[in-house]
């Protein structure tokens, strides 16, 4: 059945066991007419062949149980319809009720004259499509429809379909790739003496044939960024500055630059990005593991990204409201908290001077980094296997971390101000055990601030909530004061009229 407006190919479980196709593990949700949608797990791949031209094609197929009702939806009488036998049928039994473009390289079409359906070449053959009379077999008048008709599931279908709804079946929220990426975190991540974890970059199969050379690309676009730097003063100065903390903490460190460079290695280019919001780091330098190599393929393309560990911010913010005392706070330097294993490091080399007359130098990068597919994950996973680690000793602490965590903030509460405190100080021995800093705390009632120093305060006022740079459209800001969420807008400025043309 050519389906014009379909974008995936579909295939029947009958017909993907009659042809003996390997089955793969998918996680993709079909939507069809109405808006209905239904969930495939599995894919195949074959090839499809014209009966009559010298044509092949290799062809994904999502499994189903079954791809549509049968079409037509009733036998079709072809009298009078005078199809010459000289032109080869794609479908043969085109009439009987059975169950792009690439196929149409002359696009040549018959017309078989009034209300009949016409025929468009192809090459699997000629095509029969359009409109055709016929005797509906409930009434004796003449109706035109569809060839390609939807036809009404019977009541025993309908049925069928009630009991299958009904059914309780164990899904499993991870796909298969993620549940591997999942293993591998659990299999491979260690910790060092100083409590800190130490993570791998999970890695797709074909991952040395993927990556290519990258570090001829990487001086490209270093030059290009010193060249800037240079034309931006304000912004270099920014840019140094967090290089040398980067040094300065143990987050990077310098390699000759003899070192052998035939096991995976890659050159991370690098950029600033500026967030004026930020109370703490106005200037970050982000890191680019999506630049091509010699093969075609990035970095990113050779990780897996990982699953998704922690609740949507829409969850957090409405469980957030049930707390008459709100508790806020985030995590200094998430990422950099966690470090990657030494046969990973030279994964992640950069090129750096702090002068156009000094020879470029090499780092490697020794922590989690901003940029890389699988980060997020290797972050936010991080911060629960500590809380699981943790269980015994702060259990209070470990059930608000892993219910009220997104990305590194902490949106959470309790019923009490005594509990609140309570709270705060468990956090922070929790994660100091892995290394890790919580800052900027922030109250609706003062009283549970106290004992903090003035720099692991937040603002007292208005407190942004920023996930992290790929979501800073949300905008949603919480006012500790009368405890209220609002929307901030720049859009309109004071001395600007409202209109319709300047909201858009």
């Amino acid at each position: 059945m050519v389906d014009s407006a379909s974008q995936p190919n579909l295939i029947t479980v009958r017909m993907a066991h009659m042809l003996r196709l390997k089955r793969n593990n998918v996680n993709v949700t079909i939507q069809g007419a109405g808006q209905m949608s239904k969930l495939v797990r599995e894919s195949v791949f074959t090839q499809i062949k014209s009966r009559k031209e010298n044509f092949c094609c290799g062809v994904n197929f999502l499994v189903m149980d079954k791809v549509t009702a049968n079409l037509p939806s009733q036998n079709i009488s072809t009298t009078g319809w005078k199809i010459s036998s000289e032109l080869f049928l794609a479908d043969p039994s085109f009439n009987e009720s059975q169950h792009f473009h690439t196929f149409f390289p002359n696009a040549t079409r018959v017309q078989l004259g009034g209300q009949l359906p016409m025929l468009i070449d192809s090459v699997f053959g000629w095509i029969v499509a359009g409109s055709a009379n016929s005797t509906m077999c409930t009434d004796s008048t003449p109706h035109s429809y569809r060839v390609v008709a939807v036809s009404m599931l019977s009541l025993e279908e309908s049925l069928e379909r009630f009991w299958k709804t009904e059914e309780l079946a164990v899904r499993d929220k991870y796909s298969v790739q993620e549940r591997q990426c999942e293993s591998f975190y659990k299999l491979t991540t260690t910790g060092n003496n100083e409590g800190r974890y130490i993570v791998r970059l999970p890695r797709v199969p074909d991952f040395e044939v993927m990556l290519g050379e990258s570090k001829s690309s990487a001086l490209r676009r270093f030059e290009q960024l010193e060249r800037k730097l240079e034309r931006e003063p304000k912004l270099k100065e920014g840019y140094h500055e967090f290089m040398r903390e980067y040094i300065d903490l143990g987050h990077m460190r310098q390699i000759e630059n003899s070192k052998n460079d035939d096991f995976p290695v890659y050159y991370l280019p690098h950029h600033p990005v500026i967030k004026d919001s930020s109370s703490t780091t106005k200037l970050r330098v982000v890191f680019d593991a999506s630049a091509k190599t010699s093969t075609g393929f990035s970095l990113n393309d050779a990780l897996r990204v990982g699953p998704v560990v922690q609740d949507e911010l829409l969850t957090l913010i409405l469980r957030f409201r049930t707390y008459q005392v709100a508790l806020v706070s985030d995590i200094a330097k998430m990422y950099r908290q966690i470090l990657v294993h030494r046969d990973d490091i030279s994964l992640q080399r950069i090129l750096w001077r702090f002068s156009p007359h000094s020879p470029i130098q090499i780092f490697e990068l020794l922590t989690v980094t901003y940029g890389l597919a699988p980060s997020s994950f290797l972050a936010t996973r991080t911060l629960q296997q500590l809380a699981l680690d943790g269980v015994n000793n702060f259990p209070i602490a470990v059930t608000a971390w892993q219910n009220n965590f997104y990305m590194d903030d902490f949106i959470g509460g309790t019923q009490s101000i005594e509990d609140a405190i309570h709270l705060r100080k468990q956090l922070t021995k929790l994660l100091a055990k892995g290394g890790i800093e919580l800052r900027k705390w922030t109250s609706n009632k003062l009283a549970v601030l106290s004992g903090l120093r003035g720099d692991q305060i937040g603002t007292q006022s208005v407190l942004t909530f920023s996930p992290n740079e790929t979501i800073k459209t949300l905008g949603i800001c919480w006012e500790p004061e009368p405890d209220s969420l609002r929307f901030d807008s720049e859009i309109i400025s004071n001395d600007e009229q409202a209109t319709k043309r300047t909201i858009l």
